[in-house]
């Protein structure tokens, strides 16, 4: 970036080529925050954070180039996009492959997926000072003086190890004071980090949704919703599950609103490459949309003509993450 660029700071956690689907006419869209304030606007203003994507540099300087990486992403992802719209279904093999890895950025890219890597670390490393702790207090209730191996967490054993920070200096008396603390301190990931996070995890996130069966949910009307989240993970409650995570890889359905009378429902139990249009009732689109509104961050949308937003709409969870 030359010094004549002027650098974007609004950056989209949702593009405007999705978002442009549920504008109507004049190119406004309805959108309903969390404070329960209702409003139309148009699609600039809409799904944005400041510097969300911006890397700082060494010398300070703010860098544009993940920014400009995921724009890459998105006009490819735009076109395909554009032809699910025109119901070009199935969508050609590249065509597929190419709006996959669009959704696996998407999936990665927005904050909920950044709040949950936010406070993925947060627990590892408080873990991590616990179990120093731990060690710490062995170490000086041992009388032979033998060294006690530090437990390895287990997501360690299948890549690079962990480091269990040495306490056993500390006095008794600070190893105390550290433990009522720990809970009081949140530790964050650097914002570089952060990003290189989101770029490699984009590919692999892609393949949850290209090894799937893909159908195509059309409605008569503008009657779904989508919010600044704008994919939905569904998984059957199973016993070996139930105190698991869902992510694209576990869930059994995905679905992503296209526009208000389209969806892509992503069968992970299905036949890889099979591809299916279905014509749904509008009970089915409220199914749809009662799951848009589980999921959503701060925002939801629906074309001016769709359906009222609900009045009553869940919390986000105070923790995403749950670590025994």
């Amino acid at each position: 970036m030359t010094g004549t660029q002027k650098r974007s700071k609004a950056h989209h956690v949702v593009p405007q080529f999705y978002l442009r689907a549920w504008a109507n006419e004049e190119g406004k869209i309805s959108a309903r925050l969390r404070t329960g304030k209702v409003f139309e606007t148009g699609t600039e203003a809409l799904a944005v954070e400041k510097d969300f994507y911006t890397a700082e540099l060494p010398d300070g300087t703010k860098d544009a180039l993940v920014e400009k990486a995921l724009a890459e992403v998105d006009d490819a992802g735009a076109a395909a996009h554009a032809a699910l719209l025109r119901q070009e279904f199935p969508l050609e093999p590249e065509q597929k492959i190419t709006f996959s890895v669009w959704l696996g950025l998407q999936w990665v890219r927005g904050r909920s997926s950044r709040a949950g890597s936010q406070e993925l670390a947060d627990k590892l490393q408080k873990m991590l000072i616990r179990m120093g702790l731990e060690n710490a207090e062995v170490d000086s209730t041992e009388d032979d003086g033998a060294q006690v191996p530090p437990p390895i967490p287990e997501g360690a054993r299948a890549g690079e190890s962990v480091p269990i920070p040495d306490l056993s200096h500390l006095t008794p008396k600070e190893r105390e004071e550290i433990k009522q603390d720990l809970d009081n301190v949140q530790f964050e990931m650097p914002r570089s980090l952060v990003l290189l996070q989101m770029l490699e995890m984009m590919a692999p996130a892609a393949m949850p949704f290209l090894e799937a069966e893909w159908h195509l949910l059309r409605f008569d009307g503008p009657l779904l919703l989508t919010s600044d989240e704008p994919i939905i993970l569904q998984r059957n409650p199973r016993p070996e599950n139930r105190f698991l995570g869902v992510g694209p890889a576990s869930a059994d359905q995905i679905y992503v609103p296209l526009s208000p009378s389209l969806c892509l429902a992503i069968i992970r139990a299905g036949s890889t490459g099979r591809q299916i249009v279905n014509q749904l009732p509008s009970a089915e689109a409220e199914k749809i949309n009662a799951s848009t509104v589980r999921t959503w961050w701060s925002q939801l949308f629906r074309h001016v003509n769709g359906p009222e937003f609900p009045k009553a709409v869940p919390d986000l969870p105070d923790e995403r993450i749950a670590i025994n």
